[in-house]
């Protein structure tokens, strides 16, 4: 049930009203946001491309690909910006030794750029919006575009746990909730 009461949310959008449709995706995206920092953390370049095996995802495809994920829910929510990653992971493309990817620095420059277009996009969408049909189905069994986001959320949370993992594999320090 789509809820068209407005509400407060207290940090994610430093108290800008928006629909309670979106109150608790908000918080865990405004969560997303900060752990995705934190698991680059303290991670070099060099250390970025390292994979723990053939068939794993090097840190730097990871946070690539969940850059390129965060702005195709800006196109989603109707905020599309200039994704820098487009083509690199449609129709889910795998890793290849041969793909080239920014610095950290850059990657962490372009997640910045998109978190402030998702937070711009999620103050203004409607519930109706976010109830009109997907343009792609997803795993949840909702194919609104709100059920789309959620899921992308939770896929966003499930790529920042990889990179969280790896950094603490490759910097034997543990990502910060900080």
């Amino acid at each position: 049930m789509l809820l068209s009461k407005a509400t407060e949310v207290p940090f994610y959008f430093k108290k800008t009203i928006m629909t309670k449709t979106l109150n608790h995706l908000a918080l865990i995206l405004n969560l997303n946001e900060r752990l995705f920092i934190n698991s680059l953390a303290g991670v070099t370049d060099e250390q970025a491309i390292q994979r723990l095996s053939s068939h794993n995802n090097p840190l730097n495809w990871l946070a690539t690909h969940t850059t390129w994920a965060r702005y195709n829910m800006c196109m989603l929510l109707g905020k599309p910006g200039n994704n820098p990653y487009k083509g690199m992971f449609e129709g889910f493309k795998p890793f290849d030794e041969s793909m080239q990817f920014d610095s950290l620095e850059k990657i962490k420059d372009e997640w910045k750029k998109a978190s402030t277009l998702l937070k711009e996009a999620l103050e203004t969408v409607t519930d109706e919006h976010l109830a009109s049909d997907a343009p792609f189905k997803n795993p949840t069994g909702d194919s609104s575009i709100g059920g789309t986001i959620a899921f992308l959320a939770q896929h966003e949370s499930y790529d920042i746990g990889q990179m969280a993992l790896l950094k603490k594999f490759l910097t034997k320090e543990a990502m910060s909730y900080n």
